[in-house]
Formats: structure tokens, sequence, C-alpha cells
């Protein structure tokens, strides 16, 4: 059985945080519920006119899965870093770390914030896509390997559409010749 689905990290600017009405956090909490998300770690930081900095942390992982993740993700780190040796002491690392403490710190939240803008709030979402798990599972006992993620986004649509446009312009001049 794979341990933790993939993992996913979100960051939104909010310009009016007048406008936040906890729709947001309301549906991140619904698609919980229904297991197709578990958030790791969620953010949210808010800086008044002044430059007066509130933020708000939640996990939905267990201390068990902490240092379960905490081992897996400096495992990882640690295979990069140092191969086979590197990887368990990574794992050992990572876990004792995520026993400690959870989260960010005042000062680091701080230093997240210095770039927000007065008057603004920012999200941080750490995912884990639950619905993902078997999907993964499945692929990895046929030996799948993941070649490429990511979101299509209209900006990257908009770009596509000009390079094919592009192309068929070209194809037109060459059989128009």
């Amino acid at each position: 059985m794979v341990e933790f689905g993939p993992v996913q990290m979100i960051a939104i600017g909010f310009p009016d945080p007048e406008k936040l009405k906890g729709d947001l956090l309301r549906e991140i909490f619904a698609l919980s519920e229904k297991k197709i998300i578990r958030v790791i770690g969620l953010l949210g930081i808010v800086k008044d006119k002044n430059g007066t900095i509130d933020s708000v942390q939640i996990t939905e992982l267990s201390d068990e899965d902490r240092k379960r993740l905490g081992a897996a993700v400096g495992a990882l780190i640690g295979l990069g870093a140092a191969r086979g040796k590197g990887a368990v002491a990574g794992a050992k690392a990572g876990a004792k770390a995520m026993e400690k403490e959870f989260g960010l710190n005042q000062q680091q939240i701080r230093e997240i914030a210095r770039d927000i803008p007065k008057g603004s709030a920012a999200g941080f979402l750490l995912i884990e896509h639950l619905w993902a798990k078997k999907f993964k599972e499945i692929a990895l006992t046929q030996d799948g390997v993941l070649l490429a993620n990511g979101f299509i986004t209209p900006d990257s649509l908009i770009a596509l559409g000009s390079e094919l446009a592009e192309g068929v312009r070209a194809a037109e001049k060459l059989n128009a010749s």
C-alpha cells in the first residue's frame, strides 16, 4: 500500500482580505471530509494596513503521520544528497524534526509576511491528494515512472494557441509554395 499520495503546494495572494468570508476554508474542509485531499499544512497570513501580522496554521496530520512524512521527505532529500547512507540519515533527521515541531515559528511567519503588501493576505496550502493514492499504487506495480505533472492555466493555453497559430501559418506557407 502506498503510504502517502502526491503532495502539492499552493500559494495564493489576496489583495483585499475583506473579501475573505471563509468560503475557501469550507471548500478545503469539504474536500477533506470526502477524503479527496488531506491538509498537511495550511498557513493563512493577514497583514493589516499598519503592518500588523495575524496568522493561523492548521494540519490534519496525526503525530505519527507527521513523523512518517518527515522521515519520507528526509530520506528523499538524503538520497539525493548522499545516496543510500544519506537516505537513512535523512529519514532519521526528518522524523526527529517533525517530532519536535510542525509548522512555522513566528520568526519564519514574519519573514514570509515581509513580502506581503500591507492591507493584504496570503494563504499557503500543502495538501496530500488522497484520491491519487490508489492510482499511484497501481502505476508503481506496473513500473510506472512519473514523467511530468502540472496544471494547465489559462496563460499556458493562450501561449499554446499562439504556438499552434504560428505552426498553422508555417504549414500554410509550405502548402502555398
